[in-house]
């Protein structure tokens, strides 16, 4: 047997976390989510019995440009399972043969390495002699007769084979059932239609390598470069005796050879033996596209899809400075437009006409607030001396700028190695080897991490932290604490054995609260992020009431849960918890920017960058419920929602969850949406990345929300939060209600 049970599920996850829509059985994700282990068990059978027969590809057809139509074929779901579990197979073996110069559907290459690889072929290399053709609608073209005799030292099961020429050969239906038959090439779309392509290409590869040249292929579309006009010449001819008598591919007219000098393009760019660029007469025209949709009538959805298509064609493989005068272009109609709308005429409704600002470059999007500002003040100094502030408002605008400068500063990380930590007076005093001591004011810090090495710690530091309540914390590579510096005077005996008794008595009580807290907050924060990418996203506007009806309805069970102790409820609220988890973590798949590697939830051992950034913010976070656990004197590893195990801090994991996304969750979408530039270095975050996080989630700390009547900071809210379970374990009040967001 090909595949077993085991194949076929992780294939059937990896086709739901690329939210592949369905083919010409009308079955759909969810469809196929709430059948899968029949649907999958129906697959492993049908392949055992070799009774799998695959369907018709759905046709679909886009514009390719004014003239032409590209035609697309959509698998079913089943078919692409099995696709998949095929390609999963095969891959590697396939991958292993592939040359170098091959940069298209592989992991680790990508465009911008391809026109890279070009340019250093020219400028390092000196071969400033390019020929060029163009394979004629490669996809469709490709033989099959020749394609499965490049799969047979690969594919050694004789089933194997056959069911792959199966999903080659399969026609095409249209909406109407009406067939197409297909006797060559790929379909556009399938799942291994890309690895297909690049192993009927790689005879071209090998056979260039005799030429002496530069060559670098993304896909169909290659580059031949040479250090004399001969040599061009002499290796395109070569090539194109070899690409239509060898692979039975035809050439598009118009073949040539030609100085780098004079420039050509590659993958949609302009490149020369000097530069790269985007041409003026292209600025212009992309220009008077985005200025047609910005005053289409479907804005500004139809904005964000023409932002959204120059910076995923160009921003990631010309040069940002490039793309500048597109940025000042979009900052130049957003200020006309604003200017001449009479109905705004505060500094407040300006800066909400502007939620729907983004620029084409990753620099100007980072420092978007920066520029809405500029927008903003450019605009209000006009309106500034007809301006008449009330009292009230104008208390309130000082009252906020103060609430920011209050929480600012809050919070101090050291770093570094071999630093020494004092104290002189209220200052806090770093000293570094043969450099002069650093003083820090220390009346608005809150907290000190410490994440370097061979830091030494004085005595009175120690003393001056405690008595000023200061938490101190050390922290690892990835940001999870393993130590903390606290008063001894804060262990409470007489908590801890409340907490005993609560853990018998009230434990699903209190985990039940904290569960609903959490999933409020889940639901706010999906509907405060989703009531702008809906606009732009259609996949989000579509499958958003789905998932805010799920998470409602579990919302609703869980309420419905009895209080009483006991293992069978306990394991239903954490089914709950676990089935919401799933729908809120596969929104938040869906709103991330598609450039990340984000598929699923990862805590421990994560090696994609969004992951690795939620654990980090996790950890700050978990200093923070740790500090406050330990300053009302509970015990940190007696919890009530998360299993009571030693060394295992249930308590902080309990008291996190409502604070996981207006804190965390919040920052780190914020942060991967405004494309900022994020980076591991060993499997762990960048510097840069790190400060990126530490400055978010500390952002959000300081950011005030109103818990049980009072409007104050989160980070007071957290210390709150766990005052009131302190005082509800101590028979002090009735209720105990965790933390949830009063508005989204």
């Amino acid at each position: 047997m090909i595949f077993d049970f085991n194949d076929i599920y992780y294939s059937w996850i990896s086709v739901l976390q690329k939210k592949s829509s369905g083919g010409i059985d009308n079955i759909s994700i969810a469809d196929f989510k709430s059948n899968e282990k029949r649907y999958c068990t129906e697959i492993v059978e049908r392949l055992k019995d070799k009774k799998y027969l695959p369907e018709a590809y759905l046709k679909i057809q886009i514009k390719k440009n004014k003239t032409e139509k590209r035609t697309l074929g959509l698998a079913t779901l089943f078919d692409k399972i099995v696709q998949t579990a095929i390609k999963n197979h095969i891959e590697k073996r396939i991958e292993s043969s592939f040359m170098n110069n091959s940069y298209a559907y592989r992991e680790g290459r990508s465009a911008r390495k391809a026109i890279n690889k070009v340019r250093y072929y020219i400028s390092s290399e000196k071969y400033y002699w390019l020929a060029k053709c163009d394979i004629d609608n490669f996809f469709d073209n490709i033989d099959h007769n020749r394609l499965a005799k490049q799969l047979k030292p690969f594919v050694k099961n004789n089933y194997l084979m056959n069911l792959i020429m199966m999903f080659l050969k399969m026609g095409y239906v249209d909406y109407d059932n009406k067939w197409t038959t297909r006797t060559k090439g790929v379909p556009q779309g399938a799942v291994l239609s890309p690895l297909f392509a690049n192993l009927y290409l790689t005879p071209l590869d090998n056979h260039i390598k005799k030429y002496e040249i530069g060559y670098v292929r993304y896909a169909d579309d290659f580059v031949i470069l040479a250090k004399s006009e001969n040599k061009a010449r002499s290796a395109l001819e070569g090539i194109i005796e070899f690409v239509t008598s060898r692979l039975k591919l035809n050439l598009n007219k118009g073949y040539y050879v030609k100085h780098t000098s004079l420039g050509f393009k590659f993958l949609g760019i302009w490149i020369t033996d000097k530069n790269i660029i985007l041409p003026t007469d292209k600025i212009e025209r992309l220009k008077q596209k985005i200025s047609k949709s910005f005053y289409h009538h479907n804005f500004p959805d139809k904005l964000f899809e023409t932002i959204n298509g120059v910076n995923a064609y160009y921003g990631r493989v010309i040069p940002q400075h490039y793309l500048f005068p597109l940025d000042e272009f979009i900052f130049s109609i957003w200020r006309k437009k604003l200017k001449k709308n009479k109905k705004l005429r505060s500094k407040k409704k300006l800066r909400k006409a502007l939620i729907h600002l983004r620029f084409v470059t990753d620099i100007y999007n980072q420092n978007i607030n920066y520029h809405k500002k500029r927008i903003v003040d450019d605009i209000y100094k006009s309106l500034k001396a007809k301006q008449i502030l009330s009292a009230d408002k104008a208390v309130n605008i000082r009252k906020r700028q103060y609430e920011k400068l209050a929480s600012a500063n809050n919070h101090l990380y050291i770093g570094g190695i071999g630093k020494i930590i004092g104290v002189s007076k209220n200052n806090l005093r770093i000293k570094e080897k043969k450099k002069k001591a650093v003083k820090i004011p220390a009346r608005n810090i809150k907290s000190i991490i410490i994440g370097g090495k061979g830091i030494s710690l004085s005595t009175n530091f120690i003393r001056f932290c405690t008595d000023k309540k200061i938490t101190v914390d050390f922290v690892g590579k990835s940001g999870k604490p393993f130590a903390k510096i606290y008063d001894y005077q804060s262990l409470h005996n007489k908590v801890w054995l409340k907490q005993i008794v609560a853990t018998e008595n009230d434990s699903l009580y209190i985990a039940k609260n904290i569960t609903i807290a959490k999933l409020s907050n889940q639901i706010k924060l999906i509907k405060y992020f989703s009531k702008y990418a809906k606009k732009r996203e259609k996949d989000i506007l579509n499958a958003l009431p789905e998932i805010l009806n799920d998470l409602e309805n579990i919302k609703t069970e869980i309420k419905e849960i009895s209080i009483e102790n006991n293992m069978k409820n306990k394991n239903v609220l954490m089914g709950y918890e676990g089935a919401a988890g799933s729908i809120y973590w596969h929104w938040v798949r869906m709103m991330l920017d598609e450039e990340t590697d984000f598929e699923h939830r990862e805590y421990q051992g994560a090696n994609d960058v969004v992951n690795m950034m939620l654990n980090y913010g996790y950890g700050i976070l978990y200093r923070m419920i740790w500090s406050s656990v330990l300053q009302h004197g509970l015990h940190p590893e007696l919890g009530f929602l998360h299993s009571i195990e030693h060394k295992k801090a249930a308590l902080i994991f309990d008291l996190i969850e409502p604070f996981r996304q207006p804190l965390v969750d919040r920052a780190i979408i914020s942060i991967v949406n405004r494309k900022s530039r994020l980076n591991t270095e060993n499997n762990l975050l960048s510097p840069e990345t790190k400060r990126k996080v530490i400055l978010y989630v500390n952002k959000k700390l300081g950011s005030y929300d109103t818990y049980l009547g009072e409007r104050t900071t989160l980070l007071s809210i957290i210390n709150r939060q766990t005052r009131e379970l302190k005082k509800y374990l101590l028979n002090e009040i009735k209720v105990f209600k965790p933390y949830q967001m009063s508005k989204w």
